[in-house]
């Protein structure tokens, strides 16, 4: 088994932590150490049999464990990613065994997926992107670094997602929509033009907040 560690110890950390679990209950794989957040009294309400081991400023990988942030907001998920590599450490990815990858689909390094998760075929997954349950992606869609999409989110085929862009739950995009880097599309919300950089939409259809 591998020693991870857990960046981040809210409850986004606490998810991640029960998908290592429910993976290592078909196959042992992950040796889970504990977390490393910056308030160490992170868990102090939550009965877990981790706890915080040192805060993520001041933490130094030894380079024999890997690490899966569980930070879910883009532009600080890439931020903390970019300062613990600069530190040595190195990123697992991490899939529900109930998630499914299609043929000839890339992922890249540090992505999570929840339970239920579809990717379908010839997708390509940048680095360190977060799949919560039971998102779906189309087919020949593209999907940027440090992404965060919500639950059963559905990206439509030959979409284009830049990177650091947030999609809330339930949010969809019509095929073949391009959305710029930084963007956010709300939850409830279906793009069906161009999502401009840096921009916030929300509705059906979508608009510019």
């Amino acid at each position: 088994m591998t020693d991870l560690i857990i960046v981040g110890a809210s409850g986004f950390g606490r998810e991640i932590l029960a998908v290592i679990e429910m993976i290592n209950s078909t196959k042992p794989t992950w040796n889970v150490l504990g977390f490393i957040d910056d308030n160490l009294n992170a868990l102090d309400n939550f009965p877990l049999d981790y706890n915080v081991l040192g805060t993520i400023k001041e933490w130094k990988p030894t380079g024999n464990e890997k690490y899966v942030i569980a930070i879910a907001s883009p532009k600080i998920k890439e931020k903390i990613v970019r300062s613990l590599k600069e530190r040595g450490a190195k990123f697992a990815t991490i899939i529900a065994p109930t998630a499914t990858v299609g043929d000839r689909t890339t992922v890249g390094e540090g992505v999570v997926m929840f339970g239920g998760v579809g990717i379908s075929v010839d997708v390509t997954i940048g680095d360190f992107v977060f799949f919560n349950a039971l998102d779906g992606i189309g087919h020949d869609a593209v999907i940027g670094d440090y992404c965060t999409f919500g639950p059963k989110v559905c990206i439509s085929g030959k979409t284009v997602i830049g990177k650091c862009v947030n999609v809330g739950a339930l949010a969809s995009t019509y095929p073949g929509v391009i959305v710029e880097d930084y963007a956010t599309i709300g939850m409830n919300s279906c793009a069906i033009r161009k999502v401009k950089s840096g921009t916030t939409v929300i509705g059906v259809p979508a608009k510019t907040l």
